[in-house]
């Protein structure tokens, strides 16, 4: 009887790992194709330690560590992500932790049809984003329409501006959390002013470059103006939040760019509240940065 379930579960495209001790697992039954396909098997058999191949795990496994160790009941999940370089609902993702009865299991699973529907409340990239608000056009079309910022190629403000009602609507009609990050190059004047504004473009790129690798597919990301940038991170709860920002604080610090300076971010995190409209979300978010400035930069401030 166990061997059929573990042939269902196979069928149904939902791997299992048992947990045995602080970030130790075993693989539990069979594995679905996707699995050994995006996490790859070692001599020992299927990987146990998938986090080592997704950045996105690397976050979860994190949180479900604190939710084992804490005893929590219920599920706590990930959210929808797609890995890096997967295209097509085939490669839609959700983990979930949870405890049977004495057993702590992670659950892998490829959402495949059911994405679709989970899509237009979640979001997993900007190119849908867009079509979900009736402007399905190429990218193209969004140069031309001056929505993106040409030199980062990240949305502009008018575009990030012009979404955030929507995004504000769904957060608020399916009781998903929100959370924005704004984030502030520390001394970017300094930079203009004595090694010229052409270093400062090289700069701005370069974050542009990072925010875009960084982040998950269906977070929303723009420049905002001059030497900042705002982050919206549907469908996230806070703590993971706080993780993503300050992994992503660390990653600009350690980043090399050539023929320019290295640089740090300062980032503030707000999540919405329930019937707060854009302008105060913004201003709150903005308000957490300005704390993280005025306390010495380099580091991630919540309001």
């Amino acid at each position: 009887m166990e061997h059929l379930a573990m042939q269902v579960l196979c069928a149904l495209d939902i791997a299992l790992l048992r947990r045995v001790d602080a970030k130790q697992y075993e693989f539990f039954g069979q594995a679905p194709p996707f699995y050994d396909d995006l996490f790859p098997p070692s001599r020992e058999g299927h990987c146990v330690k998938p986090w080592e191949h997704s950045s996105m795990l690397e976050i979860f496994f994190e949180d479900a560590e604190t939710f084992f160790i804490d005893r929590e009941a219920g599920i706590f999940s990930s959210g929808i992500w797609q890995e890096e370089g997967k295209t097509g609902d085939e490669s839609a993702l959700i983990a979930m932790a949870q405890t049977f009865g004495g057993e702590q299991i992670v659950i892998i699973r490829l959402l495949q049809d059911d994405f679709n529907e989970r899509s237009v409340i979640l979001g997993k990239a900007r190119a849908q984003l867009l079509e979900n608000r009736a402007l399905s056009r190429s990218l193209e079309v969004y140069k031309e329409k001056s929505q993106l910022d040409g030199l980062t190629m990240l949305l502009n403000r008018t575009a990030f501006m012009d979404s955030l009602p929507a995004e504000i609507r769904k957060a608020e009609s399916t009781s998903h959390p929100l959370p924005a990050i704004m984030l502030d190059i520390d001394n970017f004047k300094v930079i203009n002013d004595t090694l010229g504004h052409v270093t400062g473009d090289r700069v701005l790129r370069a974050l542009g470059r990072i925010l875009r690798a960084s982040l998950r597919r269906g977070d929303i990301v723009a420049r905002y103006g001059g030497e900042e940038f705002i982050i919206l991170l549907p469908a996230c709860e806070l703590r993971k939040a706080l993780t993503i920002a300050e992994k992503l604080r660390k990653t600009i610090e350690d980043h090399v760019v050539d023929d320019a300076p290295g640089f740090t971010v300062s980032m503030g995190c707000s999540l919405h509240q329930a019937g707060e409209t854009p302008d105060s979300f913004i201003q709150r978010v903005d308000m957490a940065l300005y704390e993280a400035k005025r306390s010495g930069k380099n580091r991630v401030c919540m309001r």
